[in-house]
């Protein structure tokens, strides 16, 4: 009896907090300790039980990081200016010497770019790389936390359909990222010297080759995982058709490669973000958001300023030295196309986790 009393007594004390607890409760400490101290910089206050704006935070990310990228403004600056005294003089070198010196001045003018382009290009492929790395290992603490949180709001077939898709499709491209399209764009790169210092044809249609191949893999693993998500009827809503659009062409336009395939989804992305309850979700798209924001902004720079480089370069330079400028900015879209397919496979996972919630 006495066991009894005490059992009852014991109920009674734990039934009020068992109904206070929530999807904003749960235990939260991973979403925080497994952060970068510059990427904890650029995140708001973390509170479990105040709720986050989503957009004045993430403009508030989004200045923060560009202070944080501004070093890499002056080297792309720095670089360029090096890149289009190199152009010039190899045309003018060609101008005033002999005729038979022009295809020695190409191959010189060939090996000089990719001498000069190297050291900053070969910190950028390493960058994008750790940055994939870093986002799946904080999915691997965010993930499970949000699967739980489904779980717990009752969506159990849900919850464990979003998580094994998304651990999925994130490891297979993530896999290969570093398997087959970081070492694909070294290799593009290299058939891009090669075809600009020799002028082959040959050459041209296996940089092409490599350059599809990469685009594609890209593009059918994000097919892929969308119609996943639409198959099991994830991904749904509807919201103001003016601002769908707008957000669906800045997304194909920012975005190299992938950017036209995730634009499609931004009517679920859009539609969600008024859902947005749970400040654990909203903390950990963020959390995902601010590990890639600097290096994109980084890698982002350097594409743009090869793009104005390549532009104008085209009024001065060689032709084999202005394409091969511009198979370079093209292999800087490349790896921006492997940040953003992976960042946008964690956003959407993250949304419809929300919206199951919901």
């Amino acid at each position: 009896m006495k066991k009894a009393l005490i059992i009852l007594i014991l109920l009674s004390l734990l039934i009020p907090s068992v109904l206070a607890t929530d999807d904003s409760e749960i235990e939260t400490d991973a979403l925080t300790q497994e952060l970068d101290e510059d990427v904890a910089e650029l995140l708001p206050e973390y509170s479990n039980t105040e709720p986050m704006d989503f957009f004045d935070s993430l403009k508030n990310m989004f200045f923060g990081a560009f202070t944080k990228a501004n070093d890499s403004l002056k080297s792309a600056l720095r670089l360029c200016a090096v890149l289009l005294s190199l152009l010039t003089l190899c045309a003018i070198t060609q101008m005033s010497g002999a005729v038979q010196a022009a295809n020695a001045i190409i191959l010189a003018g060939s090996l000089g770019i990719t001498v000069a382009m190297m050291g900053d290009f070969q910190s950028m492929v390493q960058l994008a790389k750790q940055t994939v790395e870093d986002m799946a290992d904080y999915s691997a603490c965010y993930l499970p936390i949000m699967a739980s949180s489904t779980m717990a709001s009752g969506g159990i077939t849900s919850s464990t359909v979003l998580y094994s898709g998304t651990v999925l499709f994130s490891q297979l491209l993530m896999r290969l990222i570093s398997k087959l399209l970081i070492p694909g764009v070294y290799f593009y790169i290299a058939v891009a010297t090669a075809e600009s210092a020799l002028g082959s044809q040959m050459l041209s249609e296996i940089r092409e080759f490599i350059g599809w191949l990469i685009s594609k893999t890209l593009r059918i693993v994000m097919y892929i995982f969308i119609a996943y998500m639409t198959i099991t009827g994830v991904i749904s809503g509807t919201s103001d058709a003016t601002t769908v659009k707008a957000t669906k062409a800045a997304v194909s336009g920012m975005i190299p490669v992938v950017g036209s395939i995730v634009s499609d989804a931004s009517e679920s992305l859009i539609a969600s973000a008024s859902m947005l309850k749970s400040s654990v979700g909203v903390f950990g798209m963020l959390a995902v958001m601010g590990i890639c924001i600097v290096p994109f902004l980084r890698v982002g720079i350097q594409y743009l300023m090869l793009k104005v480089t390549s532009a104008v370069s085209g009024t001065v330079g060689l032709e084999p030295h202005v394409k091969l400028l511009k198979h370079f900015s093209q292999a800087m879209g490349y790896l921006l196309g492997m940040c953003g397919a992976y960042v946008l496979m964690l956003l959407i996972s993250s949304v419809c986790f929300l919206k199951v919630m919901v």
